[in-house]
């Protein structure tokens, strides 16, 4: 492979099987050096003792590069299991009325055990559309997690942050760095005044950051921008100026031909939420057709309340499922091709995404001696990670460098005081609102 940087590693990874990403690499048994925040050395076979460096064992466990999940709200995680049943006009209703009574330490529990839940089961970077971005940076580095916060505006919506709330958060250069950045959110093209689109478009330009927003998530939603504009909701945002190679899109399930054709010329990046379309009967995103268009895609749970598990194996496995299901044809999107929009598909412009000297050592090993993973041999092992493996069987998190989950556990901060303060939080959201109780 290629030599590491000159110095002694801080890491060593053995006997591990490596699924790198690397366009074209088969997996194979080997090990790597990790050099403070990044990978040096990524080589086949037996590793060489090194005196004085950490080791970790992989044991034949899959090495891989740490899951990417493209949306998540994090506040939705306190009242998980509430508002069942409903459309997702309705849907949006009820959690506006729960978010109006969200505070800072409300946020924070929802944060921690949102970001927690991801480690845990393998994620090392998230896209957070949340509310309150203060509150959720500061768990994001209490637990190590690498986030992109894109706190949303909604106009009109005494709640919501505002423009210049995101665009004080952009200029306070301390906010962002690290495994902390900062994106323009915009909750779509009907909750968000044109004048508003444009100026968060102009904003992320002018700060060279991502912008986020829902889109195409509803045929109504669809249909409402369609009457207003007599565009449709991709065709509108690229009128607006909001489209391009920072632009990321969560949903797009209405998206048509000539929709795709757009997002395709501006290379215009989309977060597939399976879960979430079909709980909330939004219907089936045409993810095939827009791989086939040459759109980046990336998968994405959406928030706990739209999906009720935030676990990326889960994801993987029913899209892979889901659009097979669809086309009737057994071939659509491979394994590779899934954990794919996982990793390097998902990495939203950041360092990550796949296992190489130079990249951010961002990292999952997953146990594989369990009987639901076996045979975990080269050529079986991406199916069987796609198809079989949960994020239970996620033993160790790597995250710039940094062990953050070890043995299964958070290293950073105990689970249980996490667990405890969410249920008296969410006891709290949900006693005010009847119709937010499950149906």
């Amino acid at each position: 492979m290629i030599s590491s940087p000159i110095g002694v590693p801080t890491l060593q990874i053995r006997n591990a099987l490596l699924i790198t990403g690397e366009e074209r690499e088969e997996p194979f048994f080997g090990w790597i050096e990790v050099h403070g925040r990044r990978i040096g050395r990524v080589e086949r076979g037996d590793a060489p003792a090194i005196p004085g460096v950490r080791v970790i064992d992989a044991e034949g466990g899959a090495l891989l590069p740490g899951l990417v999940n493209a949306h998540a709200h994090s506040h939705s995680s306190l009242t998980r299991g509430s508002a069942e049943g409903m459309t997702l006009e309705r849907w949006i209703d009820t959690i506006e009325r729960e978010q109006s009574r969200l505070t800072d330490e409300d946020a924070y529990v929802a944060a921690l055990a949102t970001y927690g839940e991801a480690l845990l089961s393998g994620t090392t970077s998230i896209v957070d559309m949340c509310l309150r971005p203060r509150p959720a940076m500061r768990a994001a580095r209490a637990l190590g997690i690498r986030v992109a916060i894109a706190p949303y505006v909604l106009d009109g919506r005494a709640f919501a942050p505002t423009l210049d709330d995101v665009e004080a958060l952009l200029r306070d250069k301390a906010a962002r760095g690290g495994t902390v950045d900062i994106w323009v959110g915009l909750h779509d093209l009907e909750s968000c005044a044109d004048d508003t689109v444009r100026r968060g478009a102009q904003m992320a330009r002018d700060f060279g950051t991502g912008l986020h927003l829902h889109c195409s998530e509803s045929r109504f939603s669809v249909d409402r921008t369609l009457r207003r504009t007599g565009m449709t909701p991709i065709a509108h945002l690229q009128a607006l100026g909001a489209l391009g190679p920072r632009t990321l899109l969560a949903h797009c399930v209405w998206a048509d031909g000539d929709d795709r054709a757009i997002l395709a010329r501006t290379a215009t990046r989309v977060a597939h939420c399976p879960h979430a379309n079909l709980k909330l009967a939004s219907g089936f995103a045409p993810v095939p057709a827009m791989i086939d268009a040459g759109i980046k895609v990336a998968l994405a749970t959406d928030g706990a309340k739209a999906n009720n598990r935030l676990d990326m194996f889960d994801v993987m496995k029913f899209a892979s499922l889901l659009h097979r299901g669809v086309a009737l044809d057994a071939s659509v999107i491979s394994p590779a091709a899934v954990l794919g929009m996982a990793t390097h598909g998902g990495a939203l412009g950041q360092e990550g995404g796949s296992i190489a000297p130079g990249r951010v050592a961002d990292l999952i090993l997953v146990d594989v001696r369990q009987f639901h993973l076996q045979p975990a041999v080269p050529s079986t092992i991406e199916t069987n990670l796609v198809h079989s493996a949960r994020g239970s069987d996620v033993r160790t998190v790597i995250v710039d460098g940094e062990v953050v989950v070890e043995d299964g556990q958070l290293v950073r901060l105990p689970m249980a005081p996490i667990v405890d303060s969410m249920r008296a939080t969410a006891d709290r959201l949900m006693a005010h609102d009847e119709i937010s109780q499950p149906q």
